[in-house]
């Protein structure tokens, strides 16, 4: 797989709070990545890093040439009185500030720059954004666009944000908290808009989630921080067969995981390994049936 990004002993502190000591991990195209670690351990201070908006005091990280990153953060915030649309050019990513510069140009007297502008809008695929920002909103399930921003729902919000992220196409998607706030219906419903995006765009994700259900259910690979280090880097599988190390650092494993143990625990031989609803119930279904 190719290499995205590489992280190699990243430092970052705050005062005499270390986040993170030295931590290293590669990230390859198309995987589904799950950070997890307790609350205020640093996971959206990391996010932030990735993503370019904040620094960090030590260490490197390597991204590939010309990377394209999304970051949807835990809590999108627009004005109440933006049209669905009109918020698809709110926040500044790079397409929208290079339209606004080509404008900016367009009426500075001789058109200073202008060349090398429209290589960059062609590039950008800037000239048809509009008609793209309808397009996606309406994959979405967005398509009234004339709708106010304060009208939405937190699901929708949330779609509208992702909608904002998806415009500029990015090769890597940082979801923080993509499901925070949301009724299990909403949940459900950005997610599988996640899943559908990595299976048929083949975006590589990042999702960081305090629901060990949505990670155990949509990542390939989970990464466990704990008191500033990688605790493990490994499958699901792998990460939650160690669920009461998990305990004893103050997290935890899908509810699954521990219905399967205590299945075990009363005689039955089922399949402890499985994380998901629909494993467990083939490994149950097997159980008995050999039973």
């Amino acid at each position: 797989m190719t290499p995205y990004l590489q992280v190699e002993n990243l430092t970052k502190s705050f005062g005499d709070l270390v986040l993170f000591n030295g931590i290293s991990f590669g990230i390859a195209e198309g995987q589904r990545i799950g950070l997890i670690a307790k609350n205020g351990s640093g996971k959206t201070t990391l996010l932030n890093i990735l993503a370019g908006k904040e620094g960090y005091d030590e260490g490197k990280i390597t991204f590939r040439r010309d990377l394209r990153v999304g970051y949807l953060e835990q809590s999108p915030k627009y004005p109440e009185e933006l049209t669905v649309l009109e918020a698809c050019f709110y926040h500044g990513n790079s397409t929208v500030e290079l339209i606004k510069e080509y404008e900016r140009c367009m009426e500075t007297p001789g058109n200073p720059g202008m060349d090398e502008l429209l290589v960059r809008m062609e590039h950008e695929k800037a000239w048809d954004y509009e008609r793209r920002a309808k397009q996606i909103l309406s994959q979405l399930k967005i398509r009234d666009f004339s709708q106010k921003i304060g009208h939405l729902s937190g699901g929708q919000l949330k779609r509208v944000a992702l909608a904002n992220i998806l415009i500029t196409e990015p090769d890597l998607l940082i979801l923080d908290e993509p499901t925070a706030g949301l009724d299990p219906a909403g949940r459900d419903e950005i997610l599988g808009l996640v899943s559908d995006m990595h299976k048929n765009l083949g975006i590589t994700i990042i999702l960081v989630s305090h629901s060990m259900e949505d990670v155990a259910e949509y990542v390939e690979r989970i990464i466990v921080m704990n008191q500033g280090e990688v605790m493990y880097d490994a499958p699901p599988k792998d990460v939650y067969a160690h669920y009461k190390e998990l305990e004893a650092v103050g997290l935890a494993a899908p509810q699954v995981t521990y219905l399967m143990h205590d299945l075990a625990s009363r005689g039955l031989a089922v399949d402890t390994s499985a994380t998901t609803v629909k494993e467990a119930a083939k490994a149950i279904t097997e159980a008995l049936r050999r039973s």
